[in-house]
């Protein structure tokens, strides 16, 4: 898979999750100062991206810093992919 088309299936399913296209356009945005995800929409996208990536991501060794944005959320799932 093309790291563009990782990262764009990655914000759907992040837009998806926290019903805002905001995650789209704002790879900075702070998504849990903003209240974008919390942990229950956390959980929920943990889920979707196992689904779609086959990607494990347990909740023992999930890091809420590492996933503070959506470009660290990216930044995340590529290197446990080895993008």
């Amino acid at each position: 898979m093309i790291a563009a088309d990782f990262s764009d299936k990655v914000l759907q399913l992040l837009a998806s999750v926290a019903e805002t296209d905001e995650v789209l356009n704002n790879l900075d945005l702070p998504l849990y100062e903003y209240q974008v995800l919390d942990s229950m929409r956390t959980v929920q996208l943990i889920l979707m991206i196992e689904e779609e990536f086959g990607i494990k991501v347990s909740p023992a060794e999930f890091e809420r810093e590492s996933w503070r944005t959506p470009r660290k959320i990216i930044a995340d799932l590529q290197h446990r992919l080895h993008l």
